[in-house]
């Protein structure tokens, strides 16, 4: 794993003790602790071990030679001097090296952290060069690294420090450009394909590791070696399991301790590195533990023989086609246009070491070019504006005409030398399927071939003449497109609060004094409910389509009959173009119903926001109604076009509660929202019954659900009051993870969605108990009656319709709300059902919902949640009286739709919690944005415009210059 953090020339002193003098060398005799890398290194003559006087003087600024920092780079102390990227081993590595003296895991792993760092030099180095005034970039290939092997980790207060082997790369502010100038290090690129460079350690790491003959063990992104457990791993974690040991003497944990108790116990513990331990004396000290634990070092993790290395060009070219094959399925799963460094970073990934990131690329190319991935065309970024946004040759070009008044053959000739020259830098280009581009063709297709093809519309005077009075305007209009119109597949763009149900009660009651029926299709169980509480007649589009005979849904379809897809914004291309395949052909008329501007599809694709955008007839119900007073409809309004971030001023409450930062054993920063979460779970507290159940917490992120969640509960007094029980909280992977055996880790419950010959029955819960070859999984069911469970071998990638769970241990206690989290046919549960906890003894749980009580045995996991907080993707579609809403600046989940989603639920409030309030603009004015196929597609490319707002001469002299031109 790789850390990063910066080194400024104020500390170069500080920096030279901790790097250079700490540099241990305790098993290798040969100098290898403390070395230079890298060609700017060579040039400058740093070859070899690292001298700490000469070390101290390049962060000083003076590396020798005549050359100096200051020649290019800020001479005040506050300078910035190196980034450090920082290879942390896996533990068991660390141990099986450190304590079980296999002096080639160090080896292994130096290897690793020198390959991953050759790319970063290749690949990203690049430096900067200032011309009229302003700083831009270019490609250099050279850097300065000097690399620091550390072999232990901070000490606890009373005990050694722990074994951690890491090596600190600190790449130098200075790289040489091709004019022989040495200049100030750019960082951008590095920062932005950390995860590749990642990728590449940890799969050359785990390639040295196999070849050595050792079995691993894959845990989230990285590996393990199999025969050091996890229990054995975490022993030797002192600083972080004494921490929670005194949090637990204190009668709580590190998820409820108050903020100021867990930051004060961590601050206690936390100690710098010191010399009052001699390495001889670590060494006994952490074999004693290790003999105390039973750890073994003799060999037990070996395969029985030790294959050597046989790598050919034509088995890495085949394992580079068959790991961005995976990388492919993985990421257009979740996202149509897939960036190169996610291509690449997964790929590498999935490969552990038996290919190269230059074979990836390749075969990359080799896909292009045979036409099954879609290259975007080459967009370039003027380098002395890098945050403005890419855009093509052409569209450069266009920018030159318009600004200058040249032809476009003088244009594109001004452009090609700006790009020659490295003032424009061509981007890391995108990449989508022609799978993905042939279903959105299909959808499109379907549109344009339904226009005006719907011949049982109802005359238009008919419809009107029953049109309900108390419709707004909007609502006219989509009662009237439903109802009328004779287009076969139209939209309403309908905004949060619009009164959508009212309008479709009333379309169905049109058509069925016409003798139409009106039938409707949701994403989410909730909406359905929601549709068939208004009488609507209501599938998920989910079962729909995994229903083996569609017959029960398509013979309900006709010629008069209108289908409404709700909330058609997250529906995927994937299941939009399943669906419209299947009714189209029955002759229904198809109306989608969403918001393009909510929260987005989980799934790869914008297919309603395409089809919007491609021409299909769509009418606007934009008379928002849901906000009581204007204040609240003005700010949700503001959101719904795109401001969001004027709307901020508007909310009733935001509050600013900052975070915490505290540093781990291995040096990490880690941030603490505790106090926040704390504030909200307060608040919601002090609201009457009454008003909680009208009252709904929204946040970004899962773990920060769970977080406010626990708070809620101990804070409502109902802690210590019930059982603890087992739930079940759905992982999230992608089916390409699920077929692949090293992405299940041991403990995982996996439910299979139909029956299989191997003995896996539909809806039982197996856990998973080993993973004995690289291609198959072993699990036992999950049975209390059953003394002996017989183990199942399953092989994944034979098996479509797996779900995979983690289990989670919270308290359920009569009064606690709680959601369903699976469909349950059995008990007429659905997924996403609200429900309250009425009793729980020591075997069952009792849950009331909708009248209803049922009992439910805690001897094995539940599809049960805490209902206080929801995140933005399952708050779309509800509407409450309150909303207390966790914005956190520093969160990807925090954007333009996630933002308009969590404060259009509201009737009469919303309080927005934030860590800082002078960043949040900023981020919810952050745009989402679903890739299409069809956005990379020649065809589809435009000049874009750079001022739409009209000529302004300094605006167009800024762009001239920034392009390098005038």
């Amino acid at each position: 794993m790789i850390s990063h953090s910066q080194i400024y020339r104020a500390r170069a002193a500080l920096a030279t003790h901790y790097y250079a003098d700490q540099a241990d060398d305790y098993y290798s005799r040969d100098g290898s602790a403390a070395t230079w890398q890298g060609d700017g290194a060579w040039r400058l003559g740093a070859i070899g071990a690292i001298d700490p006087t000469r070390f101290k003087a390049m962060l000083q600024g003076d590396f020798g030679h005549g050359i100096t920092a200051s020649q290019s780079v800020r001479k005040d102390a506050k300078a910035r001097a190196a980034l450090d990227l920082t290879f942390g081993a896996p533990k068991s590595i660390t141990l099986q090296a450190l304590i079980g003296g296999d002096e080639r895991l160090i080896q292994a792993n130096d290897d690793a952290v020198a390959t991953a760092l050759t790319y970063v030099e290749q690949h990203l180095a690049m430096g900067r060069r200032k011309e009229n005034g302003k700083s831009r970039v270019e490609h250099t290939g050279n850097l300065i690294i000097a690399k620091f092997r550390h072999e232990t980790a901070r000490p606890t207060e009373d005990a050694a420090p722990d074994p951690h082997l890491h090596v600190h790369a600190l790449l130098m502010n200075l790289t040489q450009r091709d004019d022989g100038q040495w200049v100030a290090l750019s960082n951008e690129q590095i920062f932005q394909l950390l995860r590749v460079t990642d990728s590449i350690y940890q799969a050359t790491l785990e390639r040295n590791v196999r070849a050595l003959g050792y079995a691993v063990r894959h845990e989230k992104n990285h590996i393990e070696l199999a025969h050091i457990s996890r229990e054995q791993i975490e022993f030797f974690s002192k600083r972080s399991s004494g921490i929670t040991a005194e949090l637990a003497a204190r009668g709580t944990s590190r998820d409820q301790a108050p903020h100021t108790l867990r930051q004060g116990i961590t601050l206690a513990h936390r100690q710098q590195k010191t010399q009052a331990y001699s390495r001889a004396e670590l060494q006994q000290e952490w074999q004693a533990a290790a003999q105390a634990i039973g750890m073994r070092f003799d060999q037990a993790g070996l395969q029985a023989t030790i294959q050597p290395r046989q790598e050919t060009s034509k088995a890495s070219d085949l394992v580079a086609q068959a790991s961005l094959s995976w990388a492919i399925q993985h990421l257009a799963e979740r996202e149509s246009v897939m960036p190169l460094a996610d291509l690449l970073q997964s790929a590498v990934r999935h490969a552990g070491g038996h290919t190269d990131v230059t074979a990836i690329q390749s075969a990359i190319q080799a896909r292009v070019q045979a036409g099954a991935l879609i290259q975007e065309a080459p967009h370039y970024r003027s380098t002395q504006d890098m945050k403005a946004a890419p855009i093509t040759r052409d569209g450069w070009a266009a920018e030159v005409v318009r600004l200058r008044g040249a032809s476009q053959d003088a244009a594109l000739q001004l452009v090609d030398q700006a790009i020659t020259q490295g003032r424009l830098l061509m981007e890391s280009p995108r990449y989508a399927t022609r799978k993905a581009f042939e279903a959105e063709s299909r959808i499109l297709a379907a549109e344009a071939n339904g226009r005006r093809a719907w011949q049982a519309s109802i005359a238009s005077s008919v419809a009107e003449a029953r049109l309900d009075e108390r419709l707004t305007p909007g609502q006219r209009e989509a009662v009237m497109l439903i109802t009328s119109d004779t287009d076969q597949i139209s939209g309403i763009q309908g905004l949060a609060g619009t009164g959508k149900s009212f309008a479709l009660q009333n379309a169905q009651a049109i058509l069925q004094q016409q003798g139409h029926s009106l039938v409707a299709l949701a994403p989410y169980g909730g909406m359905v409910r929601n549709l068939r509480k208004d009488g609507v007649p209501a599938n998920t589009v989910a079962s729909v389509l995994a229903a083996r005979d569609k017959r029960p849904f398509t013979s309900q379809l006709g010629p008069q009959t209108v289908v409404v897809i709700d909330e058609a914004g997250v529906v995927p291309v994937r299941q939009m173009d399943k669906l419209l395949a299947l009714i189209q052909p029955t002759g229904a008329k198809v109306v989608l119903l969403g918001d393009t501007a909510q929260t987005k599809a989980i799934e790869a694709g914008r297919a309603f926001a395409m089809l919007q955008e491609h021409g299909m007839k769509t009418v606007l119900m934009g008379d928002i109604q849901r906000q009581r007073s204007e204040r609240l409809r003005h700010a949700v309004q503001l959101a719904a076009r795109g401001e969001a971030s004027r709307s901020l001023p508007l909310l009733d409450r935001v509050l600013t509660i900052p975070d915490q930062f505290s540093v781990d054993e291995h040096g990490h920063k880690t941030r603490d929202s505790l106090a926040r979460y704390e504030a909200i779970a307060q608040a919601y507290v002090g609201l009457t019954a009454d008003q909680q159940a009208s009252t709904i917490v929204v946040t970004g992120t899962n773990a920060s659900r769970q977080a406010i969640n626990a708070r809620i509960h101990a804070l409502r007094g109902l802690e210590g009051k019930g059982q603890r029980c087992q739930l079940l909280a759905r992982h999230d992977t992608t089916r390409a993870e699920r077929s692949v055996a090293r992405y299940y880790t041991v403990g995982d419950i996996v439910v299979p969605e139909r029956d299989y010959q191997c003995g896996l029955k539909r809806g039982e819960l197996y856990r998973v108990t080993g993973i004995p070859r690289h291609d198959r999984i072993t699990v036992q069911i999950v049975d209390p009656d059953a003394s002996k469970p017989k183990p199942i071998e399953i092989i994944p990638r034979t098996m479509g319709k797996l779900s995979v769970y983690h289990l989670n241990e919270s308290e359920l206690s009569a009064g606690d709300q709680v959601r369903i989290t699976r469909n349950d046919a059995q008990h007429d549960l659905v997924n996403g059902q609200l429900a309250q906890v009425v009793a729980i003894e020591a075997s069952t749980v009792t849950i009331e919902t909708g009248g209803r009580h049922i009992t439910l045995p805690t001897d094995r996991p539940l599809h049960l949640d805490y209902a206080y907080t929801t995140t933005a993707h399952s708050a779309q579609g509800l509407t409450c009286d309150r909303v207390l809403y966790n914005a956190e600046s520093f969160s990807r989940t925090t954007a333009q739709d996630t933002y308009y989603v969590s404060i259009s639920r509201e009737r009469h409030e919303v309080a927005v919690f934030t860590d800082d309030a002078d960043k949040l603009p900023e981020q919810v004015d952050r745009l989402g944005v679903k890739g299409l196929a069809h956005d990379l597609a020649p065809a589809q490319v435009e000049s874009p415009t750079l001022h739409p707002q009209g000529p302004d001469a300094a605006l167009e002299q800024e762009t001239e210059t920034s392009m390098g031109i005038c």
